[in-house]
């Protein structure tokens, strides 16, 4: 199921409202926003979610305006998103739900019974899965989409080398001329990055762009050409992925996130098109997380020797930082130097193998 983000949400309060997004991010209770999609993403089924969404952007009451219609219309795009409809008629029965919800005598599970009575569900075809995702709400807001990278402490803290995987899925979504960078196209720039832990250990599976692309193009299809120019937003999907990463990067004390956290967050994610990917390539995706958590664990072990040994050295406080991060570059450097090393090492052994040479005589 593909849900909304914060900015999802306020792109359509925008819409309704008729205002700017930076004024409907300053009217709006963004915390309130947060608290509803939390409760939507603990539910399942789309019927359950979106009467979550309902009943909670209702009571809350987190726009300044025209809340009860706002709150509608962010529950029609998250249905369409999820490639079904939901039949409004008669409106005077909709009416009467969100009043006995404002008025506290119906909850999540009324609406939710609201909204499965009403659903009509749509199969989903590759051309549709292209239009759809395109989600013309965010159209016009390219202003928004700025704030969401420049104005969210999240996205400052990621490393140069993971800002640098998302322009990589950005060149990837345009070179297929899909109007959305996805979880796909986010594994696609993991590894045509070539470098850094994600991208060894996705190379040493044999996940290789060209194999990706391929099954991207399997599953979703081309996009029309030329439909990708402009500002191309992230779904859903991708941006889950990117908290998720930040999650996991600060669970284990990183200080910016890394494409390694990135995949991670691709690998959470089972159900989108990057991990069902992964899971077509790889024997599984526990196996990928498993090869990719030894990586970063032996990297951190190393860099928490460097960091305690400038940390024993009190006459050196004053430079301890700038000393730390050239130190930890040139660490990461001679690591990537050993890995590769390593590989060559493993390649060689093999090829002597087979030509039923012992690499240990």
């Amino acid at each position: 199921m593909r849900y909304l983000g914060r900015y999802d949400v306020l792109a359509v309060a925008a819409r309704v409202l008729r205002c700017a997004s930076d004024d409907v991010v300053r009217r709006s209770d963004l915390d309130a926003i947060d608290r509803v999609l939390d409760d939507v993403r603990a539910t399942s089924g789309l019927a359950e979610a979106a009467g979550a969404l309902l009943a909670g952007l209702v009571r809350a009451r987190p726009f300044d305006g025209a809340n009860r219609v706002v709150a509608v219309a962010v529950v029609l795009q998250f249905v369409s998103l999820n490639r079904a409809d939901l039949q409004l008629e008669p409106v005077t029965d909709v009416d009467e739900l969100l009043d006995r919800i404002a008025a506290d005598e119906a909850g999540r599970d009324e609406a939710a019974a609201f909204v499965r009575s009403r659903l009509e569900h749509h199969p989903v075809t590759p051309e549709d899965l292209q239009e759809h995702l395109h989600i013309e709400l965010l159209d016009g807001l390219g202003d928004l989409l700025q704030d969401w990278w420049r104005g969210d402490p999240m996205y400052e803290q990621f490393s140069e080398p993971a800002r640098h995987v998302i322009v990589l899925a950005q060149e990837e979504a345009r070179s297929l001329d899909h109007v959305y960078v996805g979880t796909e196209h986010l594994l696609l720039g993991l590894i045509t990055s070539g470098q850094g832990v994600a991208a060894h250990v996705l190379a040493d599976l044999g996940i290789t762009a060209p194999a990706v692309r391929d099954l991207v193009v399997e599953i979703i299809g081309r996009g029309r050409s030329g439909a990708a120019a402009g500002t191309i937003p992230f779904t859903p999907r991708a941006k889950s992925t990117f908290e998720f990463a930040w999650g996991e990067a600060r669970a284990r004390g990183a200080e910016q996130v890394g494409p390694e956290h990135l995949l991670l967050g691709v690998l959470h994610d089972g159900d989108g098109v990057g991990g069902q990917i992964v899971t077509k390539l790889a024997e599984s995706t526990d196996e990928v997380r498993r090869k990719l958590e030894k990586r970063m664990n032996w990297r951190q072990r190393s860099e928490s020797l460097v960091t305690g040994m400038l940390a024993e050295d009190p006459g050196t406080t004053w430079t301890t930082y700038g000393r730390r991060h050239h130190l930890l570059a040139e660490l990461n450097a001679v690591l990537d130097e050993n890995e590769r090393l390593h590989e060559q090492v493993a390649a060689l052994r093999e090829l002597l193998r087979r030509h039923h040479i012992d690499p240990d005589s």
